[in-house]
């Protein structure tokens, strides 16, 4: 598929992200020597080349959980250089760390290491300027043209022009009588393909993205047959919104759509070891739980008045419900020891029912740890769509019919919707919640599993989860 080759294109741009990282952490390595011993390294180089390539492992690894290889992290801007000054910190103390723990080692490189650590993350900051003034513009640029404006098409229009790191660039749109909407970029507007192709000939477009409701026409089949000659890819426009902005959009939706893309017996092998890697995973949760539970415990009892823990019914996978387990973060309000005295609600953004010690727990995503039994227990995975109450379930499902589809598989303590956004609190960002859900669904592997993770690790070491 078309779409297959720009996602290999994304991987190699993070893979040369992270493979420039490396030079210039060695290079600054390099330099960091040479400045400590006044010359040209010698045997002292020698010595650490074992030990800090183990480090600079540890460093990619850092730099995506930072954010350093997602699509926000991959542009000069403030928030960038700030993740790689974090990035550089944390590495320093890992440095520090493993030396110290590692006596074995043979060196003890206090000033090396911190010489390295300024060298090496001023050199990545300066590749990844470079990179991102040149290269993403030039090499790994793909021309896009949008055949009929659609919702879809302007958001992605406009994502394109905000993020031009991404390696995209709209170079004009086809209008169609039936369009729905205006675009909001300033992207040139053409009545005919070939009219496009013209215009730019000096400036070849690479992808002609389609709109639904322009797939059928005859004199677009006609266009695209030429643009054959061209060696121009073609594809739809459910792929490369699925692609950039990475959820599943609504207007796909259907008994048909679901029946192709959906194809769970191909991960079923996945799923088992999935089970595995969640028990393993509950049972270091469980002992963080025990090492915490007398302080945590002993807190929610001080703060406010009511139980240590709340259970609450979830709906799970298949619809079976279950009762989830979590720290109580919300004051006692109602004879059941909710905090709901009018019915189901979704907790608000600065929802005045949390309690002091409870907006800490969600914010380091403490409150979770007693899922480790639902986990155990089999009704919970480590990644999957957040478990919904019954009430709202049903309520989305009115909504949306195919919300049950986020049932096919368990849900998890974390997942694809939390780490793009923790919060959605009401109808309507719930049913956004769904395109992400539905995503991860379709696309679950080990890659997409272990990015999950790393992004969590980033919510829970810059405290902003809800």
């Amino acid at each position: 598929m078309v779409i297959d080759h720009f996602k290999h294109m994304h991987r190699l741009r993070q893979f040369t992200l992270a493979l420039g990282d490396l030079c210039a952490l060695a290079a600054g390595l390099y330099a960091a020597v040479a400045l400590r011993y006044f010359g040209r390294p010698g045997n002292e180089l020698a010595e650490l080349i074992i030990p800090m390539s183990q480090l600079f492992l540890a460093a990619i690894i850092i730099n995506f959980i930072a954010g350093l290889y997602h699509t926000e992290g991959v542009k000069n801007s403030w928030r960038f250089y700030q993740k790689t000054a974090i990035a550089m910190l944390v590495w320093t103390g890992l440095g520090v760390l493993y030396f110290y723990i590692n006596p074995g080692v043979g060196v003890s490189p206090k000033t090396i290491l911190v010489l390295t650590a300024v060298f090496g993350f001023g050199l990545i900051a300066v590749w990844r300027y470079a990179y991102n003034r040149f290269l993403s513009t030039s090499i790994w640029q793909t021309n896009i043209v949008f055949v009929g404006i659609t919702p879809e098409v302007s958001e992605l229009a406009d994502l394109i022009k905000r993020e031009p790191q991404l390696g995209y660039r709209v170079r004009g749109v086809i209008k169609n009588q039936n369009d729905v909407g205006a675009l909001y970029s300033d992207a040139p507007a053409f009545q005919a393909l070939n009219e496009l192709f013209a215009a730019n000939s000096a400036d070849p477009v690479n992808l002609v993205v389609l709109a639904p409701h322009v797939a059928n026409s005859p004199q677009l089949l006609k266009d695209l047959y030429t643009g054959l000659f061209r060696q121009i890819a073609i594809t739809n426009l459910a792929d490369l919104y699925e692609e950039l902005m990475k959820r599943i959009p609504p207007f796909t939706f259907s008994e048909g759509y679901f029946i192709a893309n959906l194809k769970e017996h191909y991960k079923k092998i996945y799923d088992r070891f999935r089970i595995l890697a969640d028990y393993g995973a509950a049972t270091i949760i469980g002992l963080i739980f025990a090492i915490t539970f007398p302080i945590v415990g002993l807190v929610i009892k001080i703060s406010s008045a009511g139980p240590i823990f709340y259970k609450q019914e979830r709906v799970g996978r298949l619809g079976k419900s279950f009762l989830m387990y979590k720290y109580r973060t919300m004051k006692t309000l109602s004879s059941d020891g909710s905090a709901e005295v009018n019915g189901p609600q979704f907790a608000g953004h600065r929802d005045n029912r949390i309690t002091w010690i409870g907006r800490l727990l969600r914010k380091s995503r403490i409150d979770e740890l007693p899922q480790f039994i639902n986990i155990l227990k089999g009704q919970m995975a480590i990644i999957g769509p957040r478990p919904e109450r019954p009430e709202f379930v049903s309520e989305l499902t009115q909504k949306m019919p195919y919300y049950a589809l986020r049932h096919l598989i368990k849900p998890g303590i974390s997942g694809w919707a939390q780490v793009h956004n923790a919060y959605y609190g009401t109808i309507e960002e719930n049913l956004r919640k769904l395109e992400y859900d539905l995503y991860y669904i379709k696309n679950r592997g080990p890659l997409l599993d272990l990015s999950i993770l790393l992004r969590t690790v980033n919510i829970l070491a810059r405290m902003i989860g809800r």
